[in-house]
């Protein structure tokens, strides 16, 4: 899924405090969707406890990083960015707010997490948010141990929902269906940091989505680490729960991510395609185009059916287009298998990409290959792919300009004034001076261009 870096939201009181005494929070969220979501769930937890979130770290009584492990940068932005926090506090003049590191890092790092010179009050796992009211109260009452408090551990049977007022107010809605992963790529720390794949049940998704749209919204996004794996006892796999999601009354579409290759089976592309509510694109990534690294990554696919796979969702699904994750440099890659990597992306023409250099993550099986690609090598294959994508990307963008596209307002635009950024179905981005436009309508725009990875567009009657 796709990187982010997200502060904490607007500042919103809490209407009943029963225990957080009018103290302040401080949510900071480093990864993706998911862990967006899971800091939405977060704030919902201490909220109900009687918290009122803030914007701005200096004014919060409790600050909480949530974190990601997927890639060794990450972690260590995480660990520069508690520094920062105390730093810039003690500059101010202001007593040490508690500080908490959440997510995957908590998982993965917790001896380290602990050690006193990262002066981390509270480490809490993936699984243990729901321990977060009572494990603050515990700190802020006064503790006589000075070791971080520490919850990790994985519990299959602990799902979040995140109450809906929490959303953004674009009428677009993050929910989370299934948490963990059961693939085991070799290079992947997800299995490790959150668990094996376990499902949120039907009827608790469905009264999510409810409620979603009770409170406005009109659009979600299904989220889980291989989202279309979800299978639950009674045999419904993710086919059947998007059409039971398409039943629900107000709502207008749904997009999903991460999808994988192996859980894109037909029947599942037939109903993308005839069901209007779903949203045609497909985020599915394909991490090589060598069948040599496919197979040391065990991703479980090899070249052949992946473009199969894209072929038939073609002739399924009017209108689809797809986004990719790719990794360069991974152990053992040649030249020849990089240049497959290229002809792949040439060959399907994806409208986006996220590329990555390999990362070695401690514990994983692809730590025993070796990391054997030089790290100037690895820089100049991910500049590569990025150069050969952003040809194609011209090339894809060029063939559009002229039509005119039915897209949702999402938000004003950085630039320029007056502008609003907009989003299809098959998610481009366009961007279009609108007058007196509502986050969440329906626009008719006609393409007049491209800039980077968004098009440009006039308004239609």
């Amino acid at each position: 899924m796709n990187e982010f870096v997200v502060p904490a939201l607007a500042p919103r009181a809490t209407a009943s405090p029963t225990g957080g005494g009018g103290r302040r929070v401080y949510v900071e969220t480093y990864g993706c969707q998911m862990n967006a979501y899971d800091s939405q769930a977060i704030l919902g937890r201490l909220g109900a406890a009687g918290f009122t979130q803030v914007a701005d770290h200096l004014a919060a009584d409790l600050v909480l990083i949530n974190t990601c492990s997927v890639r060794e940068h990450a972690e260590h932005r995480v660990i520069s960015r508690v520094g920062e926090l105390r730093r810039q506090r003690e500059q101010a003049g202001l007593p040490a707010a508690v500080l908490g590191i959440c997510g995957c890092m908590a998982e993965r790092l917790q001896d380290d997490l602990t050690r006193r010179k990262h002066r981390i009050d509270l480490v809490v796992g993936v699984d243990r948010y729901g321990e977060l009211p009572r494990l603050v109260a515990e700190l802020f009452g006064g503790r006589d141990d000075p070791q971080p408090i520490v919850a990790t551990g994985h519990d299959r049977d602990v799902h979040y929902v995140a109450p809906p007022e929490l959303y953004p107010t674009n009428s677009s809605h993050l929910v989370t269906i299934h948490k963990g992963c059961d693939y085991k790529c070799t290079y992947c720390i997800v299995p490790y940091t959150r668990g094996p794949q376990s499902e949120k049940p039907p009827s608790v998704i469905l009264a999510e989505i409810g409620a979603i749209v009770a409170a406005g919204g009109r659009e979600v996004t299904l989220l889980g680490q291989n989202v279309t794996a979800y299978r639950w006892r009674d045999g419904l796999d993710f086919a059947g729960l998007l059409a039971e999601v398409a039943r629900i009354d107000g709502l207008e579409r749904i997009r999903f991510l991460t999808g994988h290759p192996c859980d894109l089976r037909p029947h599942l592309m037939d109903l993308i395609g005839r069901e209007p509510k779903v949203c045609p694109w497909l985020h599915v990534p394909a991490q090589s185009g060598s069948d040599r690294v496919l197979k040391r990554m065990k991703r479980l696919y090899r070249r052949a059916d992946y473009l199969a796979m894209v072929a038939y969702a073609r002739r399924a699904i009017p209108e689809v287009t797809f986004s990719s994750d790719f990794i360069v440099g991974f152990p053992g890659e040649t030249a020849d298998d990089f240049a497959q990597t290229l002809s792949l992306i040439e060959e399907v023409r994806y409208d986006t990409i996220f590329t990555f250099k390999y990362s070695e993550r401690p514990g994983v099986p692809a730590a025993r290959l070796g990391d054997d690609v030089p790290l100037a090598e690895k820089k100049r294959r991910l500049a590569a792919l990025i150069a050969r994508q952003s040809a194609i990307w011209s090339e894809v963008a060029a063939a559009q300009v002229g039509q005119v596209w039915l897209a949702v307002v999402e938000e004003p635009a950085r630039r320029p004034a007056g502008h609003w950024r907009l989003r299809t179905a098959s998610n481009r981005k366009v961007i279009a001076p609108l007058t007196e436009p509502t986050p969440g309508e329906l626009r008719r725009v006609r393409i007049i261009g491209w800039r980077a990875s968004a098009f440009l567009g006039d308004p239609v009657a």
